[in-house]
């Protein structure tokens, strides 16, 4: 569908719209901050909320992408608007792509905690890929994700779920201390992702 509709692909395919399409954004544009009072920020703002709320409480990805466009259109420097376009990529199973929309959200906002932790997840599922194909590098991709889940923690602590999977990462790692001490502060934080598979194997590895 993308490949034959611009508004489901990040930036509308950041290719030079068309007059039609122009004339349909400004009037976009002008209905919202109409509603706004002029306040890009705050309609941008609105657009990529619901982007995320199309894409986890409803599944939808088409309408999910064209509202993370039009927080775009309202504002290029939304990074909520890179972080959705990556979330749709990884979702998509496409990690690389996902990278790429989270590194221009890095760049507005570097302290971005949520699109770090999603970062560091990108190669903790490359971790996993690689595994299953038996690839002798796939400690490499531990190496990112901690380095990106470890940037997310020290900006927010009260991310339970940053804290979980990084705790799953130093597991893999081998550095035991480290990833008990994390799961038993996720499961204090009431993480509901907990499986008693993730403890079992824990406590396997770190006898």
């Amino acid at each position: 569908m993308a490949e034959t509709d611009v508004s489901l692909q990040p930036k509308y395919g950041n290719i030079e719209r068309t007059v039609k399409q122009k004339e349909s954004d400004e009037k976009f544009r002008k209905d919202i901050l109409d509603h706004y009072k002029g306040d890009t920020i705050a309609a941008s703002t609105k657009m990529s909320d619901l982007g995320f709320t199309y894409l986890y409480d409803k599944g939808d990805f088409v309408t999910a992408m064209r509202r993370f466009n039009q927080a775009y259109l309202l504002n290029s420097q939304n990074s909520d608007a890179y972080y959705g376009f990556g979330t749709i990529y990884f979702n998509l199973g496409a990690m690389d792509k996902a990278r790429e929309q989270y590194d221009i959200g890095l760049k507005i906002d570097p302290k971005h905690s949520a699109i770090l932790t999603d970062y560091g997840t990108t190669y903790l599922r490359d971790y996993y890929n690689a595994m299953e194909k038996g690839a002798k590098d796939s400690n490499k991709h531990l190496e990112m994700a901690s380095e990106y889940l470890g940037r997310s923690y020290e900006i927010n602590k009260k991310d339970s779920n940053t804290v979980y999977k990084l705790s799953i990462v130093k597991m893999y790692l081998g550095e035991c201390k480290e990833a008990r001490s994390l799961l038993k502060k996720a499961k204090n934080m009431g993480n509901r992702n907990v499986t008693a598979s993730y403890e079992s194997e824990l406590n396997q590895k770190c006898e």
